[in-house]
């Protein structure tokens, strides 16, 4: 076996043509990377938006809050269930109204899809309060078009700041307060009133449910309570789960076209890494016959230009990995597909990322160097050894 050492000093002696291929690799890398994390982002943003302990009721078939209907005598029905939590003896039940409005962008670059969502004072008090924490000014006053905006709302619309006023619905809703939901789907949305929203949008009742369970077991049983009833046609499903599933469209999407993307631009790295390493096999000929003069064998010669593409491969993975890893900070703004509304996320990292990354990395470099190494392999070692 070709000491590994002997590799290392053959890539410090030809580091502009090594590194540049590394570099190329590293590039793709990042843009395989990059893609991983936007779709993960997608996911987090959205799973992180519900809770495990909550359970969402909603019309049978819907597949997002927009094309969801409750009735209001459902709602109350519903939340009076023997699964749901009580507080202070009241329900921990929110009946929400989820509707778009279009707004003007702040920086006069056309409208935009905004999600605003009817909430009720129980349902901020007794459940949504737990999550999300007012950061800024006070919470609108219940009865009136008062409202408050997400963190990745603010400033993003015109009148979408404290003091100032959003124009919905031949209507002036002043924004009073600024919300945080942990960076999860809501910090996109603007609430107010469910029922200012209701008479805005003209609407008799509301879009879903979320429940405080006393037990995450207990969804079961309030599956079973809503089947049992045939006047609504509702069913329940676990809140963190119905928005995971809600970023599947969306996050498949990105997933698919970006790795088409990085396939694409995989090829030309492939390429780069082939043309690379055939260079250093036409460069030491007379090296690689000495080595076959010293009794290595051919399969020697192979593995030792392979573990030099799989040297620059994994230089490559790790440029492209750091790289990849500074986008954790920027923010990313796109059109979920089941609300079809903006949201803003970050580009989440992981470590299964950087380790496909990596094997993508590897994959690309063994091909790249697998056709020259073949080709060092094969030299004899006569011809070889006179260069």
């Amino acid at each position: 076996m070709i000491p590994l050492s002997y590799n290392l000093r053959s890539i410090l002696r030809r580091r502009f043509s090594a590194f540049a291929t590394a570099g190329g690799l590293g590039l793709v890398v990042f843009v395989f990377a990059a893609v991983l994390m936007l779709a993960r982002g997608v996911e987090e943003t959205l799973k992180s938006t519900g809770s495990r302990e909550n359970a969402i009721v909603l019309r049978k078939g819907s597949t997002s809050e927009l094309t969801s209907f409750l009735p209001r005598d459902g709602a109350k029905t519903f939340a009076a269930d023997a699964t749901v939590a009580v507080e202070g003896g009241r329900q921990v039940a929110s009946p929400e109204l989820f509707v778009i409005f279009q707004l003007q962008r702040s920086d006069g670059n056309g409208t935009a899809n905004v999600g605003l969502r009817g909430v009720t004072k129980d349902g901020w008090e007794l459940l949504r309060s737990k999550a999300v924490k007012l950061v800024d000014g006070r919470l609108p006053q219940w009865g009136t078009s008062e409202v408050m905006i997400g963190r990745a709302s603010r400033g993003r619309y015109k009148g979408a700041e404290i003091g100032q006023a959003l124009a919905i619905a031949r209507r002036q809703w002043p924004v009073v307060g600024v919300f945080d939901a942990g960076g999860s789907g809501f910090e996109s949305e603007i609430w107010a009133d469910v029922d200012q929203i209701a008479d805005a949008a003209h609407r008799t009742g509301y879009s879903t449910m979320t429940l405080r369970l006393k037990a995450p077991s207990e969804l079961d049983a309030l599956r079973a309570t809503l089947d049992a009833d045939p006047r609504w046609s509702l069913e329940a499903k676990r809140e963190d789960r119905f928005y995971e599933e809600a970023s599947g469209q969306l996050a498949n999407f990105i997933r698919i076209l970006g790795t088409v993307i990085a396939v694409f631009f995989s090829f030309g790295a492939t390429l780069g890494a082939m043309i690379t390493m055939y260079a250093q096999v036409a460069a030491r000929v007379r090296e690689v016959g000495t080595l076959r003069a010293l009794g290595f064998r051919r399969r020697a010669v192979l593995g030792s230009f392979l573990v030099e593409s799989l040297i620059l491969s994994l230089l490559g993975a790790a440029a492209g990995c750091v790289l990849a890893a500074m986008l954790g900070a920027v923010n990313f703004t796109t059109t979920n597909f089941s609300s079809f509304t903006e949201i803003r996320f970050k580009f989440h990292f992981a470590p299964e990322i950087a380790i496909k990354a990596t094997l993508f990395a590897v994959a690309m470099g063994l091909l790249g160097g697998l056709l020259p190494a073949a080709r060092a392999a094969r030299l004899q070692i006569a011809e070889a050894t006179k260069g």
